[in-house]
């Protein structure tokens, strides 16, 4: 038999249906003679939507009898979600080797799982490393995308310290000459160094009350969010010596904003 289809435009067209088709099969001939795809096609007889599982007898379709066809708007894609990820190519710089390694990541991946591919390729511990961006630490749980990193961007690798050390070895260095160091303070988004001098006994903390005393004659400016040193790729621990973490004289030291906790 033949059932009619109306559209909402007022257009109007016939199509031949068996007696024991379902409704999915009628809007797949709909498909196959109008080119309207099966899932945006809505049929109503009667004021009820056909459930597509429903068959012709159990809709009471009859010959030239009138269905209407609606026609759902097309899904909308979210590109965003629907593009693939986007890979880019880090250059990294790790403390054994003077020339930059490239890496190549995908900008979803976390902080934490570039640590882990740098940890691939060198054999110091995940929680040991510190990873900085335009002298910015780069948080584990934040995605290369919302740290802003693009292609080619350079990422600074450091260790961070390990507990100290117990022994006569200490206390051996601690009996050494007193001689003071001048050691030359690198700050943060600055060029000029600053000399400072210190004790090489001191702990490392005491180089934070005499930067206090240059920010206080506005000779400094250090970050208000806290800061930390790097010296020669390592991060220096506060409670430990100059001595103990072999800072020379002349030596330079560098200010890094952020906070690092201690590694085990």
């Amino acid at each position: 038999m033949d059932i009619i289809f109306e559209t909402p435009e007022g257009r109007a067209f016939s199509i031949e249906i068996g007696f024991f088709d379902t409704v999915l099969e009628i809007k797949e001939k709909v498909q196959k003679y109008q080119g309207i795809p099966v899932a945006r096609q809505i049929l109503v007889f009667n004021g009820q939507v056909l459930e597509d599982e429903r068959d012709v007898e159990y809709c009471v379709l009859f010959q030239d009898c009138r269905v209407q066809l609606l026609i759902a708007d097309e899904p909308q894609i979210n590109e965003e979600e629907s593009s693939p990820s986007k890979k880019i190519q880090l250059k990294i710089k790790i403390p054994s080797s003077r020339a930059s390694v490239p890496l190549e990541m995908d900008v979803d991946d976390t902080v934490l799982r570039l640590k882990e591919k740098i940890h691939e390729m060198e054999p110091i511990p995940v929680n040991r490393l510190v990873l900085l961006s335009n002298r910015e630490e780069l948080q584990d749980h934040r995605s290369l995308r919302d740290c802003e990193l693009t292609d080619n961007a350079e990422i600074d690798v450091f260790i961070k310290p390990t507990a100290i050390r117990s022994g006569a070895g200490s206390s051996k260095r601690a009996k050494k000459g007193t001689k003071r160091l001048k050691v030359m303070v690198l700050p943060w988004r600055g060029t000029v160094k600053i000399p400072v001098e210190v004790n090489p006994s001191d702990n490392v903390k005491e180089l934070r009350k005499e930067l206090e005393k240059l920010q206080q004659r506005s000779q400094i400016n250090l970050p208000v969010e806290g800061y930390f040193f790097i010296h020669k790729q390592s991060i220096l621990d506060d409670d430990k010596s100059f001595r103990w973490q072999d800072v020379a004289n002349g030596d330079t030291i560098e200010i890094f904003r952020g906070r690092v906790t201690n590694g085990s």
